[in-house]
């Protein structure tokens, strides 16, 4: 049965439902019933489905008797308007005869619906009520189930549904202390839930690195490349930040929209981050990947056109360049095959000056572009740099010495001579011509001075010879004695051949 009762304005539509477990209304009555006070079954049954409710209970109260009780009350605290709301609660009988008592939905203590509701003697079954709340205002309200002297209550709140929050973004990052080669760090680990980027920052809080946009879940060993390399040997605190999206561009507009585009993630108003203290150790100077020369270049004396380096060694092939003082490139070789090599002459651009001393340096150079041509030089130092150790040039110095240009000698024979000059002066003694005699020889008169050679009577001549190197030259001067100069000759005539005696007689 449908009922229509203003409360408070509101119009509100109750329909009652009678759910018993054993039929409608007193169908389980046993007829002795019929003796008490209480409609018979047949009145019961015509009053339940005919009687409107009304404002009061039609019933009798029967006062000498328990009222029904109630329990076990259900109903949503929460409804939207317009929304049906279904409440119930259970119903006792706890005589011992079967009777009909009034049930009350009441709503802020006004009675929405009552109905008579037959049950056996300690019979319990449910009741329900639904309510429509179409024309009920937003707000909380207090309702419930209510018998003669029995009842239960709670609240219903109505209310238009409220927009679901965002489910607030989340990240999380795991930053280790770690070695770096100063152009980059390794986050361990990092989980964005709506994608973004990893930052790094120094201890002012500066970005000094970050990665490019990272697709939304977890991973793992992300390199994030920094704006300027670490400086050697140094160990510095820096900072993992993760940061959202939030122009949906893919590129990390945080810095150059003064924050205000793909802030930080954050949890709690804090950004997700996390430390690590980064060290940056020396280049690897044993790697396989690193490119390795060795020099030897001794102290040496030169033609000046060119320097030896006693060795080379160059991994990868390359040349050796030779370096003034000023580090000016005076020299260098042609591309040489990786290995070791010995003696590698390099040629110089200008020569050395005569009987000089200068400092040199020998440097070893890779072929960067493959091209087996020393470009150091036309590309201002880009290509065919030097082999590095530690970061250093390979080289090696030494003191190149230039001499004077060598002179040709002449071998010194004493049979076959180059030149013989013989200068002849009138004299009043015989002097030889074509005469050698050897170094530190003396010659008396009667005695014959060489194979085939004699000097006349009461002739004295003394003579003190001393052979040069490819010339002999004999002087006769007036006197009264025959005198060789101390310019010896080089010269022996042949064996066949008596020298010549030119004499003056007195």
């Amino acid at each position: 049965m449908k009922t229509q009762t203003r409360i408070a304005g509101i119009l509100i539509v109750v329909v009652a439902l009678v759910a018993a477990a054993t039929g409608t209304g007193l169908a389980a009555v046993d007829t002795r019933q019929a003796q008490v006070e209480q409609p018979t079954q047949t009145q019961a049954q015509t009053q339940t489905q005919t009687q409107t409710q009304t404002q009061y209970c039609t019933y009798p109260s029967n006062g000498t008797y328990e009222s029904f009780g109630v329990s076990n009350l259900s109903a949503p605290s929460d409804v939207e308007p317009g929304e049906p709301v279904t409440v119930s609660a259970d119903i006792t009988n706890p005589n011992d005869v079967p009777m009909i008592q009034c049930v009350e939905f009441r709503l802020e203590g006004d009675v929405v619906v009552r109905t008579g509701w037959a049950l056996n003697p300690n019979e319990t079954e449910t009741i329900e009520f639904d309510v429509n709340t179409t024309d009920l205002e937003d707000g909380t309200y207090i309702h419930g189930i209510e018998t003669r002297d029995f009842g239960e209550l709670t609240t219903l709140t109505v209310a238009e549904p409220s927009e679901p929050e965002p489910e607030e973004p989340t990240a999380s990052l795991q930053f280790d202390d770690q070695e770096s080669d100063g152009s980059n760090v390794t986050v361990a680990s990092a989980n964005l839930s709506e994608g973004g980027y990893i930052a790094i920052l120094d201890e002012n809080g500066s970005v000094v690195g970050a990665t490019d946009y990272l697709e939304p879940g977890e991973q793992e060993n992300v390199t994030v490349p920094l704006l300027e390399p670490l400086n050697d040997n140094e160990s510095v605190n820096l900072t993992a930040q993760a940061h959202l999206d939030t122009n949906d561009n893919q590129t990390l507009d945080f810095l150059t929209s003064n924050g205000t585009e793909d802030g930080p993630y954050a949890m709690n108003g804090t950004p997700v981050t996390d430390d690590a203290v980064v060290t940056v150790g020396e280049e690897p100077t044993n790697g396989t990947d690193e490119p390795t020369a060795s020099l030897q270049f001794d102290d040496q004396e030169s033609d000046g056109s060119n320097v030896t380096v006693t060795s080379a060694n160059l991994s990868e092939g390359g040349y050796v360049a030779i370096l003034d003082e000023n580090g000016s490139v005076v020299g260098a070789t042609d591309y040489l095959e990786s290995g070791e090599q010995e003696n590698v002459t390099v040629p110089l651009l200008e020569p050395l000056n005569d009987n000089e001393s200068v400092n040199l340096t020998a440097q070893a150079h890779l072929d960067t572009n493959d091209n087996q041509t020393l470009d150091f030089l036309t590309s201002n130092g880009t290509e065919d740099g030097p082999y590095t150790m530690n970061g250093t040039p390979v080289t090696d110095d030494a003191v190149v010495t230039v001499g004077e240009e060598p002179t040709t000698e002449e071998p010194t024979t004493t049979d076959q001579p180059d030149e013989t000059t013989t200068t002849e002066e009138p004299t009043d003694e015989t002097t030889t011509a074509d005469e050698t005699t050897t170094a530190d020889e003396t010659t008396t008169a009667d005695e014959t001075t060489t194979a085939d050679e004699t000097t006349t009577a009461d002739e004295t001549t003394t003579t003190e010879e001393t052979t040069t190197t490819d010339e002999t030259t004999t002087t006769h001067e007036p006197t009264d004695e025959t005198t060789t100069t101390d310019e010896s000759m080089s010269e022996t005539p042949p064996p066949s051949e008596t020298p010549i005696h030119n004499e003056t007689e007195n």
